[in-house]
């Protein structure tokens, strides 16, 4: 069986059908909804202490939103067919990573083990998010086989 990962001389390709590809496109659009998973994603590093808060964000805020941005620009070019390179890879488990958080919090769930007991079949969310795992686990095979 092949995965979703083909590795050629030209890079790596996602290779999904064109409903997986368009699911896969809708990502960006719903980690810039705003929804953020009940702080999952914007956490409060330093929660007792406003003044240094506010710092860690002065200092870092539009350094991530830059490199968020970039990892969605990678992530688009990968799902679009181009090849892409390790670091485009890693870009695609970070936007599906932050999705799965999203999806995650949307379905509170807040432990690991949920797989156990979620019926995919029925709901369309956690299948979502069970596929969204499995390119992940896709993604660090690949990974590991070019170190």
């Amino acid at each position: 069986m092949t995965g979703p990962f083909v590795v050629t001389d030209g890079g790596i390709r996602l290779s999904v059908g064109a409903d997986e590809q368009g699911m896969l496109f809708s990502l960006p659009t719903l980690l810039q909804s705003g929804d953020d998973a009940g702080g999952r994603l914007d956490y409060t590093p330093h929660p007792d202490d406003p003044t240094a808060d506010a710092e860690y964000r002065e200092l870092i805020g539009d350094d991530l939103a830059h490199l968020r941005r970039q990892d969605r620009d990678s992530f688009n070019d990968l799902v679009a067919g181009e090849p892409g390179s390790p670091e485009a890879l890693e870009a695609f488990m970070r936007v599906v990573g932050e999705a799965r958080l999203v999806l995650a919090g949307r379905l509170g769930i807040e432990d690991d083990g949920w797989e156990a007991e979620a019926d995919m079949q029925s709901d369309p969310e956690l299948a979502l998010l069970g596929w969204l795992g499995y390119l992940q686990d896709a993604a660090v095979g690949v990974l590991s086989e070019l170190l």
